[in-house]
């Protein structure tokens, strides 16, 4: 397969990228509707959304680049070039919680009911976007999956089950802790496949 979707003379768009805008642009409708359903004001998640996305992607390269730090030893300047090879999936959730305990305080919106929110467009776009390394055999080398391609098909359903569970078992049970509890076991399971 192509590394590229898209190309025209110096204009190389890859398939991460083009994943990456159509899922961000399907998740910002998903978490518009999900403020309605949690009788939010619509403009406010929209906004937080795009704060998200921001924080997350700078989080996803900030802990890439802690957690290999020895390979920026020669040039410190080379953390700067960013790809989508070089972003940490664990750092963009971690920046994202921190991120959504600090818009909720400034938003004044419960927590629990942001992460609600913002979790099912989550899954949705890990859910699809994992699909991803069927086009960019890099990539796909480079990850914890050891270049099986069933392993692509378990983590999607993991994926989607865990959007799933989070639409079905937070309104049923209403518990404040059941949808980081899908979201751990959902993680753990991920880099157990």
């Amino acid at each position: 397969m192509r590394p590229f979707f898209f190309t025209y003379k110096s204009i190389n768009i890859t398939w991460f990228m083009t994943f990456a805008i159509i899922l961000a642009s399907i998740s910002y409708v998903i978490a518009g509707i999900l403020a309605k359903e949690y009788e939010e004001d619509k403009n406010k998640i929209e906004d937080i959304f795009m704060i998200l996305l921001i924080v997350v992607f700078i989080g996803a390269r900030l802990i890439y680049a802690i957690i290999n730090i020895q390979s920026y030893k020669g040039n410190i300047f080379s953390i700067f070039k960013i790809s989508h090879y070089n972003l940490s999936l664990l750092g963009g959730i971690i920046f994202g919680l921190l991120a959504l305990l600090l818009l909720s305080k400034k938003y004044k919106v419960e927590f629990n009911k942001l992460f609600r929110i913002f979790v099912v467009p989550f899954y949705f776009s890990m859910a699809v976007g994992i699909w991803v390394l069927m086009f960019d055999r890099l990539l796909f080398s480079s990850t914890h999956l050891n270049n099986i391609p069933t392993s692509i098909i378990s983590a999607s359903l993991l994926f989607l089950m865990g959007m799933i569970l989070e639409l079905v078992l937070s309104k049923k049970f209403n518990n404040k802790y059941i949808s980081s509890v899908i979201l751990v076991v959902v993680m753990f399971l991920y880099y157990m496949i």
